[in-house]
């Protein structure tokens, strides 16, 4: 496989060489993770390798890995969200369905990309969606772009290889702040001081970028009690450490990682708060 017009990892250029070992050809691919940039770099290569001709793949210079890379190709598809909802509609999914079921124009193969796979595709979405991963053409590739793959049913996962793309997220200072206000109101004494912090969670967007930083400053419990360097605020992470034990600090990630979940399933963000202070309560104050 030619990674020479690509910095991929190491550890990423070994999945991907297993993945397609003895000339295999996955048919439904997830990429997933933080840097958009880099999830899109992977996804270019993806195409340009199977439209390729070559026998190093991508070769990069041929007539068709030029189109695949400018995005220009015939026969890769790229799904455009609904202007108003920026969501896919079920009437773009049946006629990509119908679409996939016609031969390839140019290249061997037919590509369908989805970016913001898991806040675009709606449930209903992906369940028309699954026939067509339960038995595919033989002639199409499947690309699904997102952040975390946590927002796709399990069902459309199990049909699918997930790849998971390294990078480290830029938090903003507003969710920063916020995800430290949170961070010491799970410790303080009195329950108001967390129900409090969470009267900042208004916005779903920032919602989503504070509970990002808060599965750091959980993870920087562990990392600090075993020497590591703590990413987000290492004075922080030793006070929490005090009162937060290893088993606790991943009970906490993977309850704020439940609430991530819950708000690409739109829930209240009131209930969203509650769920969430009393898990954290729970957790951090059990017996």
């Amino acid at each position: 496989m030619n990674f020479s017009d690509f910095e991929f990892d190491e550890a990423l250029k070994l999945r991907l060489d297993s993945l397609y070992s003895q000339n295999r050809q996955p048919h439904a691919i997830v990429i997933e993770g933080a840097d958009e940039e880099k999830c899109e770099q992977l996804s270019t290569f993806l195409t340009m390798r199977a439209v390729c001709r070559a026998e190093n793949k991508p070769c990069g210079k041929c007539e068709q890995c030029i189109k695949a890379k400018e995005q220009a190709h015939p026969d890769i598809y790229y799904a455009q969200p609904e202007k108003k909802s920026q969501i896919y509609s079920i009437e773009q999914m049946r006629d990509i369905i119908e679409n996939a079921s016609i031969r390839p124009n140019e290249a061997d193969i037919k590509i369908f990309v989805f970016r913001n796979a898991e806040k675009r595709l709606l449930p209903v979405v992906q369940n028309s969606f699954l026939k067509l991963l339960e038995e595919p053409p033989q002639n199409c590739l499947f690309l699904l772009l997102c952040k975390n793959s946590k927002g796709l049913l399990n069902t459309i996962l199990s049909r699918c290889t997930v790849i998971t793309v390294k990078g480290d997220e830029s938090f903003g200072e507003e969710a920063i702040s916020l995800a430290k206000i949170i961070a010491e109101g799970t410790v303080a004494p009195s329950e108001w001081q967390l129900l409090s912090a969470f009267s900042g969670f208004t916005d779903r967007k920032l919602a989503d970028e504070t509970l990002a930083v808060l599965t750091v400053i959980f993870r920087d419990c562990v990392a600090v009690s075993r020497g590591i360097k703590a990413r987000i605020d290492a004075e922080l992470a030793i006070k929490l450490g005090k009162r937060i034990t290893t088993g606790m600090a991943l009970q906490l990630v993977e309850a704020t990682e439940q609430a991530r979940q819950k708000i690409l399933q739109n829930v209240n963000m009131d209930l969203l708060s509650a769920f969430l202070s009393g898990e954290y309560r729970r957790i951090i104050w059990q017996r």
